[in-house]
C-alpha cells in the first residue's frame, strides 16, 4: 500500500505508518517491508478542526505545513502559529526528536516482524551535529547502527537522483526540486538491490 501524502512532516509520518500496519496486521501475517522517505525538519503539523475530510482520508484533521510555504500565505489560519513555532525551532531539539521516534518506529517494526529501509528524502535539513552529547548519544548510536536507516547526514532521495538526474521544477525551486518517473524507478532499483544485500 501506499498512503503517503506530498508535503507531509515526519510526525504524520510516523503516526500513519504505526496505525497502516496494525491495521495490516490485524488480519494478514505475509512478509511486510515497510520503505520510510522521511520528510524535511521544517515542516510541522497543526489540528485543523474546520478542514473538510476527503472520502477514504484516515487522519483526522491533522494538516501539515513547511514553513517556507507558510510565509507566502499570511491569510492561513495557521500562520501565527507555525510563525511562533519556527521562531522557537531549533535543529538539535528536531533531531533527538525525530531519533527517539526512529528509536521507538523500528522497536515497534522489530516486534511486529516488520523489515524496513528508513531514509532522508532530502539532505538539506538532516545536519550533522555532536551526536556525542549525552541527550542524543544513546538514540545515535542505535540510528548509526542500524542497517535499515540509511545514513541521514550523507545519504538522501534526492542527493541520489542528482547523480543522474535533473528535476523537472529545476527553474522554480533548483536542485531542490521534485523527480520525475525515471528517477523515481532509479531510486526504487536501489532500494531493491540494497533490501536483498540486508535479507
Amino acid at each position: 500500500i501506499n498512503n503517503g501524502l506530498g508535503g507531509c512532516c515526519n510526525s504524520r509520518i510516523m503516526r500513519t505508518t504505526v496505525r497502516d500496519i496494525l491495521n495490516i496486521r490485524a488480519h494478514n501475517t505475509d512478509q511486510i517491508l515497510a520503505v520510510i522517505c522521511l520528510g524535511s525538519m521544517i515542516r510541522n503539523e497543526w489540528w485543523n478542526s474546520d478542514k473538510i475530510l476527503p472520502n477514504g482520508f484516515t487522519d483526522g484533521h491533522f494538516e501539515s505545513f513547511q514553513i517556507h510555504g507558510v510565509r507566502m500565505h499570511r491569510q492561513l489560519p495557521y500562520y501565527q502559529y507555525a510563525q511562533e513555532w519556527y521562531r522557537h525551532y531549533d535543529d538539535e531539539a528536531e533531531q533527538t526528536d525525530l531519533f527517539k521516534e526512529l528509536v521507538t518506529l523500528t522497536s515497534f517494526f522489530k516486534q511486529q516482524q516488520v523489515e524496513y529501509i528508513i531514509f532522508a528524502g532530502n539532505n538539506v535539513t538532516y545536519k550533522p551535529m555532536d551526536y556525542q552529547s549525552p541527550f542524543i548519544k544513546t538514540f545515535a548510536d542505535y540510528i548509526y547502527n542500524d542497517p535499515g536507516i540509511l545514513d541521514l547526514n550523507n545519504f538522501s532521495f534526492t542527493q541520489y537522483c542528482l547523480q543522474q538526474h535533473t528535476p523537472f521544477d529545476k527553474d522554480r525551486w533548483g536542485i531542490h526540486g521534485h523527480h520525475g518517473e525515471l528517477a523515481h524507478k532509479d531510486f526504487a532499483k536501489f532500494i531493491f538491490n540494497h533490501y536483498n544485500k540486508l535479507s
